[in-house]
């Protein structure tokens, strides 16, 4: 430091801080109650077929099989819970992101919804619990 700055005093020499922040008696208090949703455990994506942490594991196998030779979800058949059954499943994991959870209420069963904006729209609106 400079002694000849301005700024430069005694060590003893108080000097208030401005005020920077607000008392919380003068902050709104945030409510999002009518907004809530279930809380769950979210697993890795399946892009394409593959696993997001594990990868490609055997180049032999075609990408929509991928994530069946990972140790995440080795014996798993997965499939989107909203998608109709009509929609072939192979070409939905080939060509989606498949997001993984975890159900709120049973911790044995897994949710699956893909990355279509019809499937999204109806997980976020059977999971928007004070809808009322």
């Amino acid at each position: 430091m400079n002694p000849n700055d301005p700024g430069f005093g005694p060590a003893t020499e108080r000097v208030s801080a401005p005020a920077t922040y607000t008392f919380p008696r003068e902050m709104e208090v945030e409510r999002i109650g009518n907004l809530s949703s279930g809380v769950t455990y979210v697993y890795p994506e399946v892009r394409g077929g593959i696993c997001e942490y594990c990868g490609v594991i055997d180049g032999n196998y075609p990408s929509e099989y991928q994530y069946k030779l990972c140790a995440h979800y080795r014996g798993k058949q997965l499939a989107c819970s909203y998608c109709p059954a009509s929609k072939n499943l192979d070409e939905v994991i080939n060509h989606s992101v498949l997001r993984v959870l975890m159900h709120p209420n049973d911790p044995k069963k897994l949710i699956v919804h893909c990355n279509s904006y019809e499937c999204l729209k109806k997980h976020e609106e059977r999971w928007n619990v004070a809808n009322t």
